[in-house]
């Protein structure tokens, strides 16, 4: 439960500042806005209806790298089979890019748009470690206990393209409406490698893979030197199938689970505003809440205790509410260099139960970022994009199957990604 809370992403879409500019960064870094100021071909994986304010053809891509990345987790566990003296977890690597890559031009009464983006990591590949230090009673008279060392290593690699098309157009006077569709195949594959001081050693691979689906709405009202913009999604949908497979000393088994529809995510709206509030100098400010969901999911344990087995349960998956907040500003130096900051503040609760296990978690980030624009003529601009991110959760796990088992993890992560790309105006 703990890994798909944190799947929680920052859109890395890449926003504009004005709707008589065409393309440039501005909603990212201003804090990740994306209900208002334009931003050309972008505009595809933002709000739909930004793409009716656009009057000539636009492209852009921009590509975004993971430069540095810190995970502190402090994982307890509890069991009355066994004493654990101490659990030691590490990352050994992690490598992570994302891009944007998007078409929009004027078709029909509107403009139609199309990228290709990654509403997370278009790629991710990492391996962390896990080192328990503990001791087990020795049922051979006299009363002794044995100590042992287990280690887990498990290299994950993931894929998530996301292929978007959307359509905006113009309502009446400055105002504008748009709808889009998202579609984001993905692959995760998740090896782990276990090794026992007191037994044999095994690895297992777990694999997951299927599309999500979202349609969104939008609305933009717009003024001289204000907007304000609506994007709502009536559902988030995944098509998902899981996978197993594990190579004991003894045997081999596998386990493959049926495909499964999920609502993973229940109706959002976010709304924002944007205003020029000196000739030099604008502010946005964006909320968002997406509404209480829940669904059913298979939880996929492997184990060799006290037999080789890969044992899978039915677990339902409650969201709570989520809720955050984003604000940026923008500074103009001259007509050609502008430079942008901003922050965003995410938090929610879920909690997952079935008939052997039990488990909460509360996740709270924090995003900073800062971006830069330069004009190298009037139609083409180069951007630059820093994001910093540092997020905190915490979960309780409790579960009742061959052995009880309590667990508790604290985990802090920094994250800091750097981007750089570039907008033309056919």
């Amino acid at each position: 439960m703990g890994r798909s809370v944190k799947k929680l992403l920052i859109l890395l879409g890449i926003l504009s500042f004005s709707v008589h500019v065409s393309a440039q960064i501005h909603g990212t870094a201003m804090g990740g806005i994306s209900t208002v100021t334009s931003e050309g071909a972008i505009d595809t994986t933002r709000n739909p209806a930004l793409l009716g304010t656009i009057s000539a053809a636009t492209t852009s891509f921009y590509i975004m790298g993971n430069t540095y990345y810190n995970e502190d987790a402090n994982p307890e566990f509890h069991t009355p089979v066994m004493d654990i003296s101490s659990i030691e977890q590490s990352n050994d690597y992690y490598y992570a890019f994302s891009l944007f890559a998007g078409y929009a031009r004027p078709s029909g009464r509107g403009i139609l748009g199309y990228s290709l983006s990654s509403k997370e990591n278009f790629y991710l590949r990492k391996k962390d470690t896990q080192k328990i230090y503990g001791s087990i009673p020795n049922p051979t008279p006299p009363p002794t206990s044995l100590s042992f060392e287990q280690t887990e290593t498990t290299t994950t690699s993931e894929i998530n393209p996301t292929l978007s098309i959307a359509y905006g157009w113009k309502l009446s006077d400055n105002n504008y409406a748009g709808i889009q569709l998202t579609t984001t195949p993905f692959l995760s594959n998740k090896k782990t490698d276990n090794n026992n001081s007191l037994g044999t050693s095994y690895s297992y691979t777990n694999q997951e893979y299927g599309v999500i689906i979202q349609p969104s709405f939008g609305l933009l009202l717009s003024g001289n030197d204000s907007q304000v913009g609506l994007r709502f999604i009536p559902s988030t949908i995944k098509c998902i199938k899981k996978k197993a497979e594990a190579d004991f000393s003894t045997t081999d088994l596998s386990y493959s689970d049926k495909w499964d529809f999920q609502q993973s995510e229940g109706p959002q709206i976010v709304a924002g505003g944007y205003a020029k509030i000196l000739p030099q100098t604008g502010i946005a400010l964006e909320f968002g809440l997406l509404l209480p969901s829940s669904y059913t999911n298979t939880d996929i344990n492997v184990t060799d205790n006290p037999l080789p087995a890969i044992n899978h349960s039915s677990v339902t998956i409650h969201n709570d509410t989520i809720i955050n907040a984003k604000a940026g500003i923008q500074y103009s130096f001259t007509e050609t260099f502008e430079c942008m900051a901003g922050a965003a503040f995410f938090h929610f609760i879920n909690t997952a139960g079935s008939s052997k296990s039990y488990g909460k978690g509360k996740f709270n980030l924090v995003l900073i970022t800062f971006g830069l624009n330069y004009s190298l003529s009037s139609t083409v601009i180069l951007s630059t994009l820093l994001l910093i991110n540092n997020s905190s959760f915490e979960s309780y796990y409790h579960m009742e199957d061959t052995i009880s088992l309590d667990a508790k993890t604290k985990t802090n992560l920094w994250n800091i990604t750097v981007g750089a790309g570039l907008s033309y105006r056919l």
